[in-house]
């Protein structure tokens, strides 16, 4: 029935010119009970009347009864002090980007709009912070199956007001928070959000942050997938991150596997990374991370003035039972490291597979590493393409149990596979090495005193 209902939309909307067709199309389909048009609860869409409570009217009438709450083409302004709340079994429907969820101009707030119930689906609208929440689009914790297609999310910053709740919180697009499964996140834009001061040395910012309520004992949100959605402009470099999926249970060893997705999104103009995984059982597949900064990219807080990476990493992971497949890593600028694993406790049960990356040759960081490896245990990394960069491959802690097979290294101006570290104490052991194609102008493998039981088949 969703599916059904999912592309008869699409249909309504590609065809209609006016809002009245689509809500006449909907209700012949539905009936005249199953669709609520917020005009006719008094909404005026016109970019200057406060439609906050006639919005929030429609959508109590709607909750729990599976109906549709639509919006005419419009900007409807919405009271950041009083967060629009979606109860369970709701549906809202825009005409795209014309229809405008829009944060007036008052008091700086915590969150646009809010979902708190199940079964809630929100296709073709456009929700605009308008720099006055620190989160636009929140999906509460304990919801399942919510299914957000087709909308643009944008504007979400920190207030600066130090005495506003809102001066150090992160700022994020789309938050999703714990005990929920189910959640869908699909063909969205996600752009401009910045965090803007200085706290404890962090200025954080997130387009899509899934997490946990702060203090709570939610378990992390499983089943999630983000697919085919455009996500830009997160910043500054301090911390500003496209994705970041995090399980805080993971600081207690308590961490679960979230069977979730990641795939087919474009990243660009994401200032330290494009997805950070600091989960477990997340595929990461089919993404394209752009790196659109080139010797450009300033520190705004702490260090504010001086020159960051270009960005810190395509994606981070943090976390165990992960696979990173099929991802295109390319841009202007190079990446302190493209993939990066691990820098404190041990990731294990690691698949880096069948990605091209390509470091901008004409960056100015010292130290870019391709893929560069941390503490990690019983990992594979194969069938990848690398150019470019100071080293493809790095193993520059404990590494044990690994397989670095078949994959394509081309570096002009530096080195193949690095088993060397640094640190003491550290070892690589237990590694097998075999049909690497690589072509370096500094070395192809590189073995040091720390290795153990290391093979290497030509």
């Amino acid at each position: 029935m969703k599916k059904f209902f999912k592309q008869m939309v699409v249909a309504i909307l590609a065809m209609a010119n006016s809002g009245s067709n689509v809500q006449q199309a909907m209700i012949s389909q539905f009936g005249t009970d199953s669709v609520i048009n917020v005009r006719q609860v008094g909404a005026k869409g016109n970019g200057r009347n406060d439609d906050t409570p006639y919005i929030q009217k429609a959508l109590n009438q709607a909750a729990g009864k599976g109906v549709s709450v639509f919006f005419p083409k419009g900007t409807y302004l919405i009271d950041p002090a009083k967060t629009l709340i979606v109860g369970g079994r709701t549906k809202l429907v825009g005409q795209g980007a014309d229809s405008v969820l829009k944060a007036s101009g008052k008091k700086f707030a915590w969150e646009l709009l809010r979902v708190t119930g199940s079964e809630v689906e929100i296709s073709n609208l456009s929700m605009d912070g308008n720099n006055k929440v620190n989160r636009v689009l929140v999906i509460g914790g304990g919801t399942q199956n919510v299914n957000v297609n087709g909308v643009m999310v944008s504007n979400a910053t920190q207030s600066t007001n130090p005495s506003d709740d809102g001066y150090s919180e992160i700022a994020a697009g789309i938050v999703i928070y714990g005990n929920t499964s189910g959640i869908t996140v699909n063909d969205c834009e996600v752009k401009n959000i910045y965090a803007i001061n200085n706290i404890g040395g962090s200025m954080i910012a997130r387009g899509i942050y899934i997490t946990t309520t702060w203090g709570s004992d939610e378990i992390v949100a499983k089943q999630v997938k983000i697919t085919n959605s455009h996500i830009h402009h997160v910043g500054p470099a301090d911390d500003g991150d496209g994705i970041y999926y995090e399980d805080p249970a993971m600081d207690q060893n308590n961490g679960q596997n979230t069977g979730s997705l990641i795939a087919g999104n474009l990243l660009e103009y994401c200032a330290k990374r494009g997805m950070k995984i600091y989960a477990q059982g997340v595929k990461v597949s089919g993404n394209h991370i752009v790196n659109s900064y080139l010797n450009n990219n300033y520190y705004q807080g702490t260090n504010k003035g001086k020159l960051a990476p270009d960005m810190f990493s395509a994606i981070s992971v943090y976390g165990s039972h992960n696979i990173i497949y099929d991802n295109l890593i390319d841009g202007v600028g190079s990446f302190y490291a493209a993939i990066e694993v691990s820098a404190f406790e041990t990731v294990e049960n690691t698949v880096i597979s069948n990605n091209r990356i390509i470091m901008g040759s004409k960056s100015t960081i010292k130290g870019t590493t391709a893929i560069r490896l941390g503490n990690i245990y019983n990992f594979t990394i194969k069938n990848n393409r690398i150019e470019n960069g100071e080293r493809a491959i790095w193993t520059w802690q404990n590494a044990d149990f690994g397989v670095i097979k078949d994959n394509v290294i081309i570096m002009k101006n530096g080195g193949g596979i690095d088993l060397s570290t640094y640190l003491n104490g550290y070892t690589q052991e237990n590694l097998a090495l075999g049909g690497n194609s690589i072509t370096a102008s500094s070395f192809k493998i590189q073995l040091a005193p720390t290795n153990h039981n290391v093979t290497i088949r030509t």
